[in-house]
């Protein structure tokens, strides 16, 4: 299987398949809190994970200014923050969330001195290897939780 990484023209078909990958997403219960993203929710840089046509993953992020002080980022500072990255179930452990990461992390270089995302993921031991130990993440900070 070879899958091509393309940098994504947000056109009604693509939009279409992403905001379908996001309710399969939801469906999963992986994450908490996640929800279904809307047209409004997408932006680019976006690229895609082909696998011949169809997309089987995605990521996209934007550019952003710091808000607060987070730890040696300044309220301020432009940032580039990963809004999300996902790949089907079916593709994962195949290196693509990697090189989905990869491109957004190149176009990070180009315009902030900083790269941030933040996550909601219920297999926190699966994102913490993924972001700290398979492409380079620091970690930075927890929010942890207890309902009662």
């Amino acid at each position: 299987m070879s899958i091509a990484i393309v940098k994504a023209v947000l056109d009604e078909k693509t939009v279409a398949r992403l905001l379908e990958l996001s309710q399969i997403w939801v469906e999963e219960d992986n994450c908490f809190g996640m929800v279904a993203n809307t047209r409004d929710d997408l932006v680019e840089p976006c690229y895609l994970a082909l696998d011949g046509e169809a997309i089987v993953g995605y990521a996209f992020g934007e550019c952003i200014q710091a808000t607060g002080k987070w730890g040696e980022i300044k309220e301020g500072d432009p940032c580039f923050r990963i809004d999300e990255l996902y790949v089907l179930p079916e593709y994962r452990n195949q290196g693509i969330g990697k090189k989905l990461f990869n491109c957004l992390q190149k176009e990070a270089k180009a315009k902030a001195p900083y790269l941030v995302l933040n996550t909601s993921s219920k297999a926190y031991q699966r994102i913490l290897r993924f972001y700290c130990e398979d492409v380079g993440m620091t970690f930075h900070s927890a929010f942890l939780m207890k309902k009662f």
